[in-house]
């Protein structure tokens, strides 16, 4: 099979005629289900304890417009659309959280161990001004498995599982204990994972073990109406390997802490708040993992991240309307310092003393009409950045010392002021037909990586591509003017779902070509080549995704999603750097009273339309074929069994990056190809 077109070939050769007309006994509108994950116009819900994975981020990849960036087994970070990164706003239990990396090894997601998350939900289209204070490339919600309330009695609930994969030897074990009555629920969450180097068809990848555990214990308290929740948790990552990145994780050692409630004050008047805390302590080294370098190149960085996430709101209810007002924020401080372990005169700051405190005001207005929605909203943000002065020791040459004393000089307290604009129109033309209208402004100010990486370094937030960047303190914020439509379109047995998108970026933040002849100096004694330096570029990405089921019978079904995301810069010639290409899958599921099996075809297209300011690799077309099968021989216990790349197809996925490691049979320098045939299976048994 040659797949070379995109995503939309596949849809049409799969899915059946849309000119199939709604029927008067047909279920009004209500959602599409996709590998199991529930689609609609607004929303996308993965069922995410239900899948046999080790990287949450990777149920992404089965949803319409989603996609993952992985440097690592458990280092993704969500695209969506295009965007990725701090432009996607990920949160979890409605909390924001403060990582410690500055190249994004310990992304959001990778804090929500899959077999104790219950769910990820994607807004799909805008995000709303109330979902997150800077949500520029979307909007993902992670809820822990946290169990539910009981009866009138004091109840014990929960569940003990373990899965299996051959290939790495990689296990996964988690289980849940929840005391619960009709007012009060305990509970108490453990996962642990753990796996050797992973194996493809051109060799084993060299680091890519994993060790990571994620505990969290939890209080809930609801009289029906209004509940309170308290928790706190930890995360523990111990030398797993993220060899698309220049060092590997040594440790990651993380603390978090939160709260958030619902006040209901009348039938019409409620108060909801939450704040949240995490501590990060994170060490990374470029010689335990890996193939070390010669003594003199060894590197250590050492990096902390603190911060805390706060908001509060009032939401008026009317005859046919409501108001929400509130505020939030995110304040977070980094400090990043890399040493050589044989050299204790080599030492550079990397990031000090650097804050960045974002503050959001907000208002949403929801409206009902006898066949239609419209939502209106604005945002008012501030966002202070402050960083301090910097040092530099046992480093050679003037230039680095002039790059020192240019950034410390310098005035690195910035301000950014910018207005978010939401506008939302939901119509439904009767019962099997929805049309969905979206608008908005939003913006970003630019990360701490951005605006402050003075040296010539490879901490730019987890991009992967090679090359060293530096920061400019002259940035201005992003702006994305953005338009969304879609449909909901269902029969008795057909549903589907498209919407496309565009995105105007003015000032979008990317790397191009420095002009600074000190950065450039000791850029090319690093690796040859002139460093990139973060800069304003004019940018607009377009696009479409699908989502579509078909009910066969009363127990087949088919169903599939399609992705186009293409991005270009405006100002020069040139395409945005780590897009997904086309792509698009179709399953077949058999669903009993007590069991399913189901088979799905992957396939994404050939991706030409990349950077050459980032001279980024193209990657040919693939196909892959996975199968699954679950079992419940009983209500309490779930088998499950998977093969994943049943052909053992040799593929690249364009999304994983370049390999930085030696010593692994992939070459330094191409880009890391997929796992080879893996057989999973897993038994969780529930009380």
């Amino acid at each position: 099979m040659n797949f070379q077109y995109g995503a939309a070939l596949l849809l049409l050769a799969a899915c059946p005629s849309l000119a199939q007309e709604a029927k008067e006994d047909t279920q009004p509108i209500d959602e599409i289900v996709v590998a199991g994950h529930s689609v609609t116009t607004n929303a996308v819900k993965i069922a995410v304890d239900q899948q046999m994975l080790v990287d949450t981020a990777m149920t992404l990849k089965n949803l319409p417009g989603a996609d993952v960036n992985k440097n690592g087994i458990i280092t993704g970070i969500a695209q969506y659309r295009g965007m990725y990164g701090d432009r996607v706003a990920v949160t979890i239990d409605s909390h924001a959280v403060v990582s410690g990396g500055p190249n994004a090894m310990d992304a959001p997601l990778s804090y929500v161990s899959p077999m104790i998350t219950e769910s990820i939900v994607i807004e799909r289209g805008i995000a709303s001004v109330s979902s997150a204070p800077e949500s520029i490339g979307g909007h993902l919600e992670a809820t822990l498995a946290r169990g539910q309330f009981g009866g009138e009695d004091l109840g014990l609930s929960g569940f003990l599982g373990t899965r299996f994969s051959t290939n790495g030897n990689l296990n996964t074990s988690a289980g849940r204990i929840t005391l619960s009555d009709a007012s009060h629920r305990f509970s108490l969450l453990t996962e642990i994972d753990n796996g050797d180097y992973i194996s493809t068809p051109a060799g084993m990848i060299r680091p890519s073990a994993v060790n990571r555990n994620r505990y969290d214990a939890s209080y809930a308290y609801t009289n029906g109406e209004s509940h309170i929740v308290l928790f706190a948790g930890q995360l523990d990552t111990e030398n797993s390997g993220t060899p698309a990145l220049p060092m590997d994780i040594n440790y990651i050692d993380t603390n978090l802490a939160g709260s958030h409630f619902l006040y209901v004050l009348s039938s019409n008047l409620s108060i909801d708040g939450r704040v949240a805390l995490n501590d990060v302590e994170h060490v990374m080294d470029n010689f335990s993992s890996r193939t070390a370098p010669p003594p003199t190149m060894q590197r250590v960085n050492y990096a902390v991240g603190k911060g805390y996430s706060f908001a509060l709101a009032g939401k008026m209810d009317f005859d046919s309307s409501s108001l929400r007002i509130g505020i939030d924020g995110i304040d977070a401080d980094h400090d990043s310092t890399i040493t050589n372990p044989n050299n204790a005169m080599f030492l550079i700051t990397n990031f000090s003393d650097v804050q960045r405190d974002l503050l959001s005001a907000f208002a949403e207005w929801s409206i009902g009409f006898d066949a239609s929605e419209l939502e209106l909203g604005v945002s008012a943000k501030r966002v202070d950045t402050s960083a301090g002065d910097v040092s530099l020791s046992g480093i050679m040459g003037t230039a680095p010392v002039m790059l020192q004393d240019a950034f410390s000089a310098a005035d690195k307290n910035l301000t950014f002021d910018d207005i978010d604009l939401v506008a939302k129109y939901l119509y439904r033309r009767n019962d099997y037909l929805e049309w969905r209208f979206e608008v908005a402004s939003k913006s970003r100010a630019p990360s701490y990586q951005e605006l402050y990486l003075w040296l010539p370094m490879q901490s730019a937030g987890g991009l992967a591509d090679g090359r060293t960047y530096i920061g400019d303190l002259s940035l201005q914020a992003e702006t994305s003017n953005e338009l969304n439509i879609g449909v909901f379109l269902m029969s008795d047995s057909f549903s589907i779902s498209p919407q496309v998108f565009y995105k105007q970026v003015d000032g979008y933040i990317q790397g191009v070509t420095s002009t600074n002849a000190a950065a450039n100096m000791v850029s090319m004694m690093m690796n040859g080549k002139p460093a990139l330096q973060f800069s304003n570029t004019d940018a607009e990405i377009w696009g479409f995704d699908v989502a579509w089921d078909y009910h066969l019978s009363e127990h087949f079904t088919v169903d599939g999603v399609a992705t186009y995301a293409r991005g270009r810069r405006t100002d020069v010639s040139d395409n945005l750097y780590r897009l997904a290409p086309p792509n698009g899958s179709v399953g077949v599921t058999y669903r009993s009273d007590s069991w399913s099996l189901g088979a799905r075809l992957v396939a994404y297209a050939k991706q030409d339309e990349v950077s050459a300011v980032n001279e980024e690799q193209t990657t040919p077309a693939y196909e892959l074929v996975n199968m699954d099968f679950v079992w419940n021989p009983t209500e309490s216990v779930r088998l499950e069994a998977r093969i994943d790349n049943m052909f053992d197809t040799y593929y690249q996925d364009h999304l994983t990056g370049i390999n930085r490691a030696g010593g692994s049979d992939i070459p330094v320098g191409t880009r890391l190809p997929g796992a080879e045939r893996s057989l999973s299976a897993g038994i969780i048994f529930s009380f």
